[in-house]
């Protein structure tokens, strides 16, 4: 796009959001109900099951954003009438069942071929072999968590195995607010085939963020006339994005339902920074409050906070009990005005049986710039400017639309819900390549005429179910025709038994004398802080670019590298001198709990193998043949703080982990680790260091106290 072809968003559409914003933090009146929980997105059938509920049941909940809290949805589902016709209680239950399974620990495998195939909601678009493993959800105390993983075996943008932590969460509730962290993909907007601002197309975002936990009708009568709302606002980083390298992508959704027939959406989101770019707090907030934007000239260029998308969209069931719904999304890449215009366009209507078992879709996008419907079609327009030429993408393939930039697609899909089973009809011509990015669809040797049909169907097999699924399609290109056929099956389990043994004992090692609750708050922080500490791997890295050599990051590195020698040798000698006593126990157990953060570092090394900043790799690159040296976790970190912690706990002196996490300042200043690598270290070693310490008995009074202030260092002794 040319510079004036991007979305400024005016006074009034950033003012909806302001005002909306302090409204949310001022007249919420959370119900005394609202507790935390992960987000939750549900399958294509469960989504069926919740929107009939909503239209024929009255069940406030919103059903065009995804995901939502899970506890939002458990409560909506509480909150009707104990009795239900015949197939909304069919449907209620579904929900429920499926709920169920998604608190519960799963395993998934994906056998399939490495083709790029359109795919709609509750699809995975990721091509090629994957194996994710799922822990059960945890939630009390106003905290909830849960950790995931998934392995794809050419999921990078470059082609090698990638690593992600997909359905990982920690969510903290206050207020009837959720601050959370977290790795999922997102749908927003009413298509079932496609959404054009954030779909199931690309692998997960990782980000931090507020959402309403509860999409219930406010008490307050400010916002009561929203009806069932919802409000999310996030800061993700991106994947695989070069030009310019590693920006982060912002959102921002209010849903609303102020008729049960009618759900209405507005969305805004943003890329913002990456290397090159402005990225400092007052940046950040023109870009929040549209200031800047839009920029025409070189001079502004340079000031211009991001590159921004926005728009709307509604769900409106049809009247007099007719079994069908409209809808429609429009997103802007341009102003007219103080309102989106130049607008990619999305248009369905939807129809079911009476019993719900039957779901068929007509749906049509276009993203070539060109709604309302019919007006001239603008080539690298959609996705994509002149600072950010690469466009909407996570792991180099589309955020929106996997049909890409500059297509028209008509999509006619079926669903059974009682057999599990699916069929898709794509027609129509794509404008640049399907599913991934392509450097300008001016080009466009992958594009051209589609025909397409997907088949998937279910199988229930014990506690497992078998989903085999076969797509095919033609694309007549400029270059020639070329048809694909891929095959494939995934097989999901739960793994209950296995994850509640590992639970337990984990939470049982890390109780330190308290209660179960306690030692999974223990759990939750250290979790949070290293998925937290994801977010800066890149920034932090890209900062330290060039600067590793300067005299003062050098002695930082090797200041902080000293740490944990000096003190595995302190630790030693102690040991030697006062066997038998209080301070040779503490000794004792900061050696052993040395050594087991050495092991068990180099384990986490060997398994996980990630590439380090100077192999300029990235901080997603795993798993590589020949093997490397691994960056995570650090050794380093976690020896000096396994080492340090018993002393830091026996003697009352918290000062010892500021010198601790100078070893980790230090292998982050001299590129030899990413942040995160450290901070998992830390959590490691403090994990081993404390529970080492609680064994060797030495905890009662210490006897020997030491204080540093400002003025006086205090030393301590009780005889």
């Amino acid at each position: 796009m040319t510079p004036s072809s991007r979305f400024r968003a005016g006074p009034a559409w950033r003012g909806l959001f302001v005002a909306l914003a302090v409204l949310y933090g001022w007249g919420i009146s959370a119900p005394a109900w609202a507790q935390a929980s992960v987000p939750w997105t549900p399958s294509a059938a469960a989504r069926i099951a919740l929107q009939r509920l909503v239209d024929d049941a009255g069940l406030e909940l919103t059903v065009t954003q995804w995901p939502l809290p899970r506890r939002a949805v458990v409560q909506a589902l509480d909150r009707l009438p104990l009795e239900l016709e015949p197939a909304l209680e069919v449907a209620r239950a579904r929900v429920r069942r499926e709920l169920a399974q998604a608190a519960a620990s799963a395993l998934t495998l994906r056998l399939r071929g490495p083709q790029d195939e359109l795919v709609g909601f509750g699809d995975d678009a990721t091509p090629g072999h994957s194996l994710a493993v799922r822990s059960a959800s945890f939630d009390r105390d106003g905290i909830a968590f849960q950790l995931g993983a998934r392995l794809d075996a050419s999921g990078g943008a470059r082609g090698n195995a990638s690593l992600h932590f997909d359905d990982s969460a920690v969510a903290l509730e206050r207020a009837g607010v959720q601050v959370q962290a977290w790795s999922h993909r997102s749908w927003w907007g009413p298509g079932w085939q496609d959404s054009l601002v954030l779909g199931q197309n690309a692998p997960a975002l990782s980000g931090v963020g507020l959402q309403r936990a509860s999409a219930s009708r406010s008490s307050s009568p400010w916002l009561a006339w929203l009806g069932p709302w919802n409000l999310e606002m996030f800061v993700a980083q991106s994947e695989d994005v070069s030009v310019p390298a590693n920006p982060f992508f912002v959102g921002q959704r209010l849903t609303f339902h102020p008729f049960q027939s009618l759900e209405i959406g507005l969305t805004r989101t943003a890329q913002w920074g990456g290397r090159g770019r402005p990225q400092s707090l007052h940046n950040f907030v023109n870009l929040l409050t549209g200031t800047g934007v839009n920029a025409d000239t070189q001079a502004q260029q340079g000031h211009d906070p991001g590159n921004e998308m926005a728009g709307y969209d509604l769900r409106a069931r049809c009247p007099s009990g007719v079994a069908c719904a409209g809808y429609l999304q429009l997103i802007g890449e341009d102003r007219a005005g103080v309102w989106p215009s130049r607008y990619l366009g999305l248009y369905g209507v939807e129809l079911w049986s009476g019993d719900g078992r039957h779901h068929l879709v007509a749906e049509y996008a276009e993203t070539g710039c060109r709604a309302p419907v019919g007006r001239l079609q603008l080539r690298d327009c959609a996705y994509r400017n002149y600072a950010y030429p690469q466009g909407y993408t996570q792991g180099g393939r589309w955020l929106g639309a996997g049909i890409g930039p500059d297509s028209r697609v008509l999509s006619l899909r079926w669903r059974d819900t009682v057999l599990d089973a699916a069929a898709t009809l794509n027609v129509g011509r794509i404008g640049s390549r399907i599913g991934r990015f392509a450097p300008s669809s001016s080009d466009a040797p992958d594009g051209g005429r589609l025909l397409g049909v997907s088949l998937q169907r279910g199988f229930a097999w014990g506690a497992a179910t078998l989903t085999p699924e076969i797509a095919w399609q033609r694309l007549a290109t400029p270059g020639g025709t070329r048809s694909d056929l891929r095959a494939g099956a995934t097989l999901q389990m739960g793994l209950d038994a296995a994850f509640d043994s590992a639970a337990g004992s984990l939470g049982r090692s890390l109780e330190f004398g308290g209660d179960g609750g306690a030692g999974w708050r223990q759990v939750l922080l250290p979790v949070g802080l290293v998925l937290g500490a994801t977010l800066l791997d890149r920034p932090i890295d890209d900062h330290l670019r060039g600067r590793s050599d300067r005299p003062a990051a050098r002695a930082l590195t090797a200041g902080g590298d000293a740490v944990p020698v000096v003190g595995v040798g302190l630790a030693a000698l102690s040991w030697a001198l006062q066997r038998g006593s209080v301070q040779g126990d503490v000794a004792q157990a900061a050696l052993r709990a040395g050594a087991s953060a050495l092991v068990a570092a180099e384990a986490g090394k060997f398994a996980i193998d990630r590439a380090r900043p100077t192999d300029e790799r990235g901080a997603a690159d795993f798993g590589q043949v020949p093997r490397r040296e691994s960056s995570f976790p650090s050794v380093h970190s976690a020896v000096a703080w396994a080492v340090l912690t018993p002393y830091a706990k026996h003697y009352d002196a918290p000062w010892l982990y500021g010198l601790a996490a100078l070893t980790g300042a230090g292998r982050v200043a001299g590129r030899e680790h990413w942040l995160s690598d450290t901070v998992a270290g830390a959590a490691l070693g403090y994990a081993l260091g404390a529970e080492f310490y609680r064994r060797s008995g030495a905890g009662g009074d210490p006897g020997v106290r030491l204080w540093i202030s400002p003025r006086a260092v205090t030393f301590q002794m009780r005889y």
